[in-house]
């Protein structure tokens, strides 16, 4: 029996050793594991912390894009009404050219019938003054009066001193 002792003595320290190695490689794949979850856990804060980064920054943009866009409505608003205000000044300056033209038009018919009455008072000034000038040996009274059977309005105006020519 003496022989079976170192045997059993063996067997127990087998056993021991595989529970031993069992638990070795237990701790290790703990070990591992744990550092895993901290390797995670550190790429985690990391996000975290970069997401938060990250938000902060769209936050900053977001405001300073809304602020633009203010700006840019208030300058668009004022453009619009600078249209607006543009697009009355050019109907009242189209209202005010077509009153012109107007004007223009019965001032222009108005000077052409003033240029006729000229024309016609120079035509008939003419006939006096060659009238006078043909009939020096008549009296100057007789080409002023209207001939017989017609009005004063017909021979035109009354002769004035300027009708009758001055000697000199």
């Amino acid at each position: 029996m003496a022989g079976n002792e170192p045997n059993g003595k063996s067997g127990i320290g087998r056993s021991v050793q595989r529970e031993l190695d069992r638990l070795r490689k237990k701790v290790e794949q703990l070990t591992t594991r744990l550092q895993s979850e901290v390797k995670a856990r550190e790429l985690n804060v990391r996000l975290a912390a970069e997401a938060k980064k990250a938000r902060e920054q769209v936050t900053k943009e977001a405001k300073a894009l809304r602020e633009q866009g203010r700006k840019l409505a208030s300058q668009l608003k004022a453009a619009v009404t600078d249209a607006d205000k543009r697009q009355q000044a050019l109907k009242e300056a189209r209202g005010k050219i077509t009153e012109l033209r107007a004007e223009l038009g019965r001032r222009t018919a108005d000077l052409r019938r003033k240029s006729d009455e000229l024309k016609n008072l120079a035509k008939e000034s003419g006939h006096r003054a060659a009238e006078i000038i043909r009939g020096k040996g008549q009296s100057a009274a007789e080409p002023s009066q209207p001939a017989a059977g017609q009005t004063p309005s017909e021979t035109g105006p009354e002769s004035s001193s300027s009708d009758t020519p001055t000697s000199n």
